[in-house]
């Protein structure tokens, strides 16, 4: 779980919806929301806005692969702290494999597949 400096402001910036940086950033956004609101109920369409503003317009490889590592690694993280299998949030990636995979193809055209 990466930790934000808790002098410079950061943390609650990124409570404040400020976009993340990085993919610790967003980890650190989506476990502290979630965190903080497990008794109020996790809404899917707070973590995609988190996760829409951290892609931002100009999506790529690095953005998804962050992406991915940032959710993957952020469950883990809940599930050992929390004690709580977020399932929704490989749905939210799930939800991302189309964008995704339309990327790869694009990319594919344009470079060459893998030899």
């Amino acid at each position: 779980m990466p930790y934000i400096i808790a002098t410079d402001g950061r943390r609650e910036s990124l409570r404040n919806n400020d976009t993340a940086k990085c993919a610790g950033e967003l980890n650190f956004q989506i476990f502290s929301y979630v965190k903080n609101n497990m008794e109020n109920g996790i809404l899917t369409h707070v973590i995609k806005g988190y996760i829409d503003n951290f892609l931002g317009d100009k999506r790529n490889y690095q953005k998804y692969n962050d992406l991915t590592g940032a959710l993957v690694c952020c469950r883990k993280e809940i599930k050992r702290r929390l004690g709580i299998d977020l399932k929704v949030l490989g749905e939210i990636l799930d939800s991302y494999n189309k964008e995704i995979a339309i990327y790869e193809n694009l990319k594919i055209k344009e470079n060459g597949d893998v030899k």
